[in-house]
């Protein structure tokens, strides 16, 4: 595959475009907390929630999962630092899936059921902090094999 990243010529351009379509996903789910915190539309904030996971779920079938099956190091020597940043992102990344689509999909069953989704809400939380640190080892992941650090 011919590199020619947008940040880097050694990162191929899938890894470039899916490090910003990531902080943009991001983006949504804070903008989505802000919806439900600031405005109290918890319709518009679950549909926010529904739109990011399902990109990230696009994002990971389509870009992540390809290049874990690729990274090289991985089973070569899984106790490196690199098999082992990219092995945390992505136990980090199938909790926060799951989280992710299970929130969205219990609130898309019952939407009129303000009381059912505020029960939710430490799993809400944890999700959130979770995507922000699988966020911040993607990064990691993405500058350590790119930028080399």
């Amino acid at each position: 595959m011919r590199k020619m990243g947008l940040f880097n010529p050694n990162a191929p351009l899938t890894a470039d475009l899916n490090l910003l379509f990531q902080i943009f996903i991001f983006i949504l789910l804070v903008g989505g907390i802000a919806i439900a915190k600031l405005r109290r539309k918890f319709s518009q904030h679950g549909a926010m929630m529904g739109v990011a996971a399902t990109f990230n779920t696009v994002s990971i079938l389509i870009v992540m999962i390809p290049s874990l099956l690729g990274f090289r190091g991985l089973l070569s020597n899984p106790l490196s630092n690199p098999a082992l940043v990219v092995i945390s992102h992505a136990i980090v990344g199938i909790l926060v899936e799951i989280l992710g689509i299970w929130l969205v999909v219990t609130w898309a069953v019952n939407r009129r059921n303000l009381k059912a989704c505020v029960r939710r809400k430490s799993a809400m939380r944890t999700t959130v902090v979770l995507w922000g640190i699988e966020l911040l080892l993607g990064l990691y992941t993405y500058i350590m094999l790119y930028l080399a650090i």
